[in-house]
């Protein structure tokens, strides 16, 4: 074989956050349910908005990013934002809005769009738009009418406005009340909005927590794992269309240490290409990129997770990985601290805010990142 087969350079593989994998396999179905929804809210008929949820890593922003480039084909205007909580989130919605709205012919709607939005914020940044009074928390309030304002301007130009909202729980419950509340009016309006909310699986409560008519509004795309034949079609794919054949040991053997979730499917075929020396790619391959997909793992999606806990909060984090795969009983996960379950509900509820570990239902636990478990008991200190 030449060495120009298997050159970093062609590497198809895609490990990174929200890097779209060169072969989308597995979310058909999510994707032709948002489609319908989407042209339904064109054709002014009734449709249900959806919420995205999942583990970190099984490519919730990458299908936010798949699903909005759909809405723009469609005629939607999209205004896509990564919750970061506190006020640059509404910030950054503000300025995409207003960008939306400037773009349209000037009328009564598109005035009243843009009062809408300057009633949120003293100064929307990036417009060079000032308002002369400092906005009070009730003007947070028009929020839900920037939603409804702004898509009522586009309809009457026959456009949809889709609102996208990455690591949605994030989102100060207050701010998320406010933007339900203009997606509902929207849909009594008859309005093309369509709202696409994206965050890990305790989204679903935070929603419901919002707005008590939330669970009617929405459709829940639960992304798990790629089954076995998704795993080795997303390996198999992208190297067959430039000519590179995968054995079939060695795919499986990437279903076996990725576990189905797509950054990690990613990560170990991305760094077996690097490694391989037989023709096809084989299971020897995959040995020998391991410590490299190990390292990567290892300092980058785990590491940077680790770095952000506070110190105070790291004994609860090793309580919870010594007990394995989740999900725990928050009381269990006590007891390994050797504390009560009050005396660590402040940790459990700041590392829940922080999005390390999640609430499947109550009173129980579980890490957010897969494998997350298995990388603090063999990198942080405290375990044999």
């Amino acid at each position: 074989m030449s060495v120009e087969l298997y050159d970093p350079v062609a590497n198809p593989y895609a490990p990174g956050a929200g890097t779209p994998p060169p072969a989308l396999v597995g979310r058909d179905g999510v994707i032709d349910i948002a489609e319908i929804a989407l042209r339904r809210l064109k054709s002014a008929r009734a449709s249900q908005q959806m919420l995205i949820t999942g583990l970190r890593g099984v490519g919730k922003t990458v299908l936010l990013g798949k699903l909005a480039a759909l809405a723009e084909r469609i005629g939607y205007r999209v205004i896509r934002v990564e919750a970061l909580g506190g006020d640059d989130t509404i910030h950054s919605l503000l300025r995409q809005a207003r960008r939306i709205v400037e773009e349209l012919d000037g009328g009564a709607r598109v005035g009243r769009a843009l009062r809408s939005i300057e009633s949120v914020s003293l100064t929307v940044a990036g417009t060079g738009v000032a308002i002369e009074r400092q906005a009070g928390r009730a003007d947070r309030e028009a929020l839900s009418d920037v939603v409804t304002d702004v898509a009522a301007a586009a309809a009457e130009e026959d456009l949809g406005v889709m609102l996208a909202l990455d690591e949605a729980q994030m989102l100060d419950g207050h701010d998320l009340r406010r933007l339900l509340a203009g997606v509902h009016r929207c849909g009594q309006d008859g309005l093309p909005l369509y709202c696409l909310l994206a965050g890990l699986p305790n989204l679903v409560g935070g929603v419901a927590k919002a707005a008590t008519y939330a669970e009617r509004m929405f459709t829940v795309a639960d992304l798990g794992p790629l089954s076995p034949d998704q795993v080795v079609q997303a390996i198999v794919e992208p190297a067959e269309e430039i000519g590179v054949s995968w054995a079939a040991e060695a795919a499986e053997q990437i279903v076996d240490l990725s576990d189905g979730f797509p950054f990690f499917v990613q990560t170990w075929a991305y760094h077996t290409w690097n490694a391989a020396i037989d023709e096809p790619i084989s299971a020897a391959d995959v040995e020998r990129a391991a410590p490299n997909a190990r390292h990567a793992l290892d300092s980058s999606f785990f590491a940077a997770r680790i770095a952000r806990i506070p110190a105070s909060e790291v004994a609860y984090v090793r309580a919870l990985a010594s007990l394995g795969a989740g999900p725990h009983r928050s009381g269990e996960v006590a007891a390994a601290a050797g504390k009560s379950t009050s005396q660590v509900a402040a940790f459990r509820d700041r590392l829940i805010a922080e999005g390390v570990i999640y609430a499947p239902r109550y009173g129980w636990v579980e890490f957010a990142i897969p494998h997350f478990d298995r990388y603090v008991r063999r990198m942080v200190p405290g375990f044999p």
